[in-house]
């Protein structure tokens, strides 16, 4: 996905994955220094899925981001309404908006070049 790479640029992005809604990386993205496992996928849409049912039991509308804050920096995980959910792990919180900034200017470009 050619529209994804301007995001591997951004400053305190460590790693990026778009996921399928069955788990399976479809397109990453990682810093060499940095370890991605393999259940990122899987533990992605488990997330997803758990954030999905809370939303729907609140009555909130649809999830536009779901953050989890770890020691060692947030994951996003942004669905984009075509399947797929695309997950960046930040290096730390301090990043978020920076992230948050360029993700508005890469989604739209992604979502044209999914089916």
């Amino acid at each position: 996905m050619e529209a994804l790479k301007p995001l591997s640029e951004v400053q305190g992005v460590e790693a990026w994955a778009l996921v399928g809604e069955d788990g399976f990386v479809l397109e990453a993205y990682r810093r060499p220094d940095i370890e991605v496992g393999d259940l990122l996928g899987g533990l992605g849409a488990s997330v997803l899925a758990s954030a999905r049912a809370v939303a729907e039991e609140l009555g909130k509308g649809p999830i536009e981001e779901v953050m989890v804050e770890y020691e060692e920096g947030p994951v996003l995980m942004v669905p984009t309404g075509k399947g797929p959910v695309l997950m960046v792990l930040l290096d730390q919180v301090a990043s978020l908006g920076r992230v948050r900034l360029a993700l508005k200017r890469v989604l739209p470009a992604l979502l044209e070049e999914l089916p």
